[in-house]
């Protein structure tokens, strides 16, 4: 049995008919006719996740596993804002979150009744497209609400994916459920986008004029089918190929080009220019080559935005490509030439010159072992600040699928998203995260969905590790105390009580002792790993590879 709002029906049925079955509620009363006609119908996949900032991250990671669009359900008020940072990090990631927020009806808005704010395009500009659902008592409005659904539904793939979000206004009573069956609905079918490259623009010609071809491929989910491309044009045309591990790309003869370029001299540096950049994909987390890049004058840059918007991260852009990665790519290797190679050797000679790090025991340290002993064919979920960082100084496996909240850089949801995705996926998942990411996101491991293939890595260095590296800010006399938020705490009992094995280590012989059964994936339960290190040891440490990487090349 359904819920009897007329709106509530559309929705229900719609969803259904456009694929769109994994749904993660979180309870109220407001919502309970969505939970209870989502729950109860057996073609939906319903996770319940009682705080909503973590029910967000919980559906990208789901979303992350299945590759489909997946909802997430809560109730009106203060609830909807607790969305926010998650719904921020699916707009910049280009993942299709839609989100599905109950409210009152517009009457109620700002009278002082309980739960009420105004939730209308609250997103506002991080959301592909925002719908306010009309409650259904007519031929009329039901075509206008079956209307409004389908236009939401589509804005999560309108050639470029990202969130969208659709508010329904329930009006009392909420508790009625007695309809029997989900109405025939219309749905609104959408043809696929395709693009086409302009031959006055002469992208081959100018290509092929360029004998230093720059590459640089942002963040980009496993499934991207780019990888084969960016190795021919890499292999066979001379191109160099910038990946970072976030990338899922498999070209791996550059992946340290972070640390290259730190130790490189200036004149080095001046070699290592291109005359044409390439950018495509998300987010770059190396700040060098960033700055590299901005520095460098560069002659063309073209950026491969299939939406046409304008990203100009490297201060240089001159073409903005409005077509998709791949037909581009497509359209180089059929009309690129085969020129000298000697621009990407010089590249890979460079990054050849540097080392992966050989630390004492450290935050570094563990993430070598752990990064080095990792199984082939995994998820590996990374927090971010320092997980992500440290993981790109070591060479990684390219069966393995990496993810990590780029989108908007913060800390607040990588345990949800992991915990999510090893919920949605038979891969055995890995996550390595940080102490105040790990503490500030508790929550995520407050459900029923915790599986046998989550294997968690925390590095508990007592703070902020980061902004004792910075320099400068570690010279504050406010860093302990306020910004690197010095601590006392550790999981043990949180993590035994959610039903996880516990280990931890305090030393390199206890790591290693104890990494054989955290990477055993015939465990019957989920595991963490918390590794105790020194803030102060971890700063000498990364001071020390990066001094010993200079000198080497010099």
């Amino acid at each position: 049995m359904y819920s009897d709002k007329g709106n509530v029906l559309q929705l229900v049925a719609l969803l259904k008919a456009h694929s769109i079955t994994h749904i993660v509620l979180s309870p109220g009363s407001r919502n309970s006719p969505l939970i209870h006609s989502f729950a109860t119908d057996k073609d939906f996949t319903c996770y319940t996740i009682v705080d909503e900032r973590s029910a967000g991250f919980f559906a990208i990671g789901v979303m992350q596993a299945i590759n489909k669009p997946v909802a997430v359900c809560c109730t009106s008020g203060t609830a909807v804002l607790n969305l926010g940072s998650s719904v921020a990090e699916a707009y910049y990631q280009q993942l299709p979150l839609l989100v599905i927020t109950a409210d009152r009806p517009q009457a109620w808005i700002g009278q002082m009744d309980g739960q009420t704010i105004p939730q209308t395009h609250i997103f506002r500009n991080i959301i592909r497209h925002s719908v306010q659902l009309p409650q259904v008592n007519g031929s009329e409005e039901a075509w206008y609400c079956n209307r409004l659904i389908n236009e939401a539904i589509h804005a999560l793939d309108n050639g470029v994916k990202g969130p969208a979000h659709i508010n329904i206004p329930l009006a009392e009573p909420l508790f009625g459920f007695n309809t029997e069956e989900l109405p025939e609905v219309r749905v609104i079918r959408k043809s696929s986008v395709g693009y086409q490259l302009n031959d006055k623009d002469q992208y081959d010609k100018r290509f092929n004029a360029h004998p230093k071809r720059l590459i640089v491929v942002g963040q980009l989910l496993p499934q991207s089918e780019l990888s084969d491309r960016l190795k021919s044009l890499h292999e066979e045309y001379g191109v160099v190929v910038l990946a970072e591990h976030l990338s899922n790309i498999e070209v791996r003869e550059t992946y340290n080009f972070d640390t290259m370029l730190y130790a490189a001299s200036e004149e080095d540096l001046k070699a290592l220019k291109p005359d044409l950049l390439i950018t495509l994909g998300g987010h770059i987390v190396s700040k060098r080559l960033k700055q590299f890049l901005r520095s460098q004058n560069i002659r063309e840059h073209w950026h491969i935005s299939p939406d046409g918007e304008v990203v100009d991260t490297f201060q240089c852009v001159t073409d903005i490509v409005k077509c998709d990665e791949k037909t581009f790519l497509d359209y180089l290797i059929a009309k690129g030439e085969k020129n000298n190679k000697a621009f990407r050797s010089l590249w890979e000679s460079h990054c050849a010159a540097v080392s992966q790090p050989e630390a004492a025991f450290s935050d570094l340290s563990a993430v070598g072992m752990f990064m080095k002993k990792l199984p082939a064919e995994v998820a590996l979920q990374l927090g971010n600040s320092n997980s992500v960082r440290f993981a790109q100084l070591y060479n990684l496996d390219p069966y393995v699928q990496v993810f990590c909240n780029r989108g908007t850089n913060g800390i607040d949801g990588s345990l949800s998203t992991a915990v999510g995705y090893a919920a949605a996926s038979e891969k055995q998942t890995f996550l390595l995260i940080g102490d105040l990411s790990f503490f500030y996101d508790m929550n995520g491991l407050w459900n029923k969905y915790k599986r046998s293939n989550l294997h968690i890595l925390l590095n508990n260095n007592s703070g902020g590790e980061i902004f004792h590296i910075l320099p400068g800010l570690n010279k504050s006399e406010a860093l302990q105390d306020h910004i690197s938020a010095f601590h006392q705490t550790d999981a043990k009992a949180w993590a035994a009580q959610q039903g996880f094995t516990y280990l931890s280590a305090n030393n390199q012989k206890e790591l290693e002792q104890q990494l054989p059964e955290f990477m055993n994936t015939k465990n019957d339960k989920p595991v963490l790993l918390e590794v105790f290190t020194s803030m102060q040891q971890n700063a000498e440490q990364i001071r020390t590879y990066y001094h010993q990487q200079k000198n080497k090349i010099k």
